[in-house]
């Protein structure tokens, strides 16, 4: 069966650490292999600093209780990096700041605590091959199909996380964008002494890159990315000072599914190991503001030296971040970072950078509604030959809001930009693609724990390339249903 669906090179997870190019893929600052999270999160005593790491878009941060919302399956689930037409459940790994906490959800196993969620959405695609009208549209119903096992620890000291999800896609007039996405994680935590401990993480990821993403180079079955992302890191505190440590490798594999276009990379040009080494040094301004200091190498290796295109892809690279933790109250968390990333190639001479930017977390200011931001911006690799990579964009905003007890609203708007690089000598110009999206919905609870409701969702991709670039309009009309235990 083939393996469809969405991502595109920005596999952003994840944002800063190994794993990007929309952590998309995974690169320097980049990209949220979207996560994954529990039913309600309680965020940690101390104030912001303690919290290590860059907290992920999608991290609630609520105390439990503090708001209703939190116990309700909408509230951790974002359609940044989402396949078209769903939503993903969101986790925070281990040591990022949230752990769980709800005794409303989740079945007891002995010292740990089991999550398990279900999301199904079936609805209708005006435009499954994501093509301008002139083209011709193809529409279709669809379903997908995400069910999600989360296996937490209870352990006074040291933590260990377990994390099964994943997503199957099937449209029923295009079977060829019919996908299989999943994600097998463990991360932990191992305590050494008061406010010195270890965070570690390893995962195995399937994702699709499809039709009306950024940096896509076939023509109609999608290619499946796989990735092996695995880090390490280390943190320590004295009074208001504070460090990490944090180290990560992550080997991307790729299969095509179908014919790629004439400046496209095969999948056997593709295949890479990116490292990631980074500092961050900060200090406690007050309880609840810490400034930091980032700076942080990579080295991107790919399998075959010399490409299809007779080029040599390898590089390496330098990032220095300066950033700001803010947590204002146990529901409220938000990290910024700006800062600037150089990326130097072996054989196409000179180097690309660009100024680099972040912002993440969750806000609650107001009982009934909750805001999670999500910006990044980072140098990612590419699949198309004529160009040396592009500087990956997005900018995300997920919403729920407590309307009336049984009702929610839930939605969120993305802006994803891909601005390439041309290869010195090529001939072609500079491109940038934009692709616009947003989603509304409402959902009804039959039970704090199970929810149904409408879905409209909007994308519109355009290029400065009309040619080579995406040129499109599609909606998506579905019907959702969230259920956790």
């Amino acid at each position: 069966m083939r393996s469809n669906t969405i991502l595109g090179d920005v596999m952003v997870n994840q944002p800063g650490a190994a794993g990007m190019t929309g952590d998309p893929a995974i690169t320097m600052g980049k990209s949220v292999s979207p996560a994954i999270s529990p039913p309600a999160v309680a965020p940690p005593v101390a104030a912001g600093s303690t919290i290590p790491g860059a907290i992920v878009s999608t991290q609630t941060g609520a105390a439990v209780g503090a708001n209703e919302v939190t116990s309700l399956p909408s509230y951790v689930t974002t359609i940044v990096n989402a396949p078209f037409g769903a939503s993903s459940p969101v986790e925070p790994a281990i040591g990022s700041g949230v752990s769980a906490g709800s005794s409303e959800l989740g079945i007891s196993l002995g010292s740990f605590r089991l999550y398990p969620q279900l999301e199904v959405n079936t609805g209708a695609d005006s435009n499954v091959f994501a093509q301008s009208a002139s083209l011709g549209t193809v529409g279709s119903f669809y379903t997908t199909i995400s069910p999600t096992f989360d296996l937490r620890s209870d352990w006074s000291n040291h933590a260990l996380h377990i994390l099964a999800t994943g997503i199957a896609g099937f449209y029923a007039s295009a079977p060829t964008q019919n996908y299989r996405n999943y994600t097998l994680q463990a991360d932990g935590k191992i305590d050494i002494y008061t406010d010195f401990y270890a965070t570690w993480s390893a995962a195995y990821k399937q994702n699709t890159e499809a039709l009306g993403t950024p940096n896509v180079a076939f023509a109609q079955a999608p290619t499946v990315a796989n990735s092996i992302p695995v880090s390490l890191s280390l943190y320590q505190r004295f009074n208001r000072l504070f460090y990490q440590l944090k180290g990560g490798m992550t080997r991307y594999t790729y299969t095509d599914f179908g014919a790629i276009t004439v400046d496209g990379l095969p999948a056997s040009s593709r295949d890479r190991t990116e490292f990631e080494e980074s500092l961050r040094i900060g200090y406690d301004i007050f309880d609840d503001l810490a400034l930091f200091v980032q700076p942080g190498l990579n080295q991107r290796r790919y399998v075959v030296q010399s490409n299809s295109a007779d080029q040599d892809r390898d590089s390496d690279g330098q990032l220095v971040n300066v950033g700001a933790t803010w947590s204002p109250s146990a529901a409220t968390r938000l990290e910024a970072t700006v800062g600037y990333q150089n990326q130097a190639y072996r054989s196409f001479g000179g180097s690309t950078g660009a100024v680099t930017f972040g912002l993440s977390g969750s806000w609650n200011g107001y009982a009934p509604l909750t805001l999670r931001p999500s910006i990044q911006r980072s140098v990612s690799e590419t699949a198309l030959s004529n160009y040396k990579n592009y500087v990956s964009t997005t900018y995300g905003l997920d919403f729920n809001y407590l309307i009336h007890d049984v009702w929610t609203a839930v939605g969120g708007v993305s802006l994803v930009t891909a601005a390439y690089t041309p290869v010195d000598g090529s001939g072609v110009a500079p491109r940038t693609d934009s692709i616009y999206r947003g989603q509304i919905g409402l959902l009804y609870s039959l039970r704090p724990q199970v929810q149904i409701g409408p879905f409209f969702e909007y994308t519109n991709g355009s290029s400065t390339d009309p040619t080579t670039g995406p040129g499109y309009d599609r909606e998506i009309f579905s019907v959702r249903l969230i259920a956790k235990r």
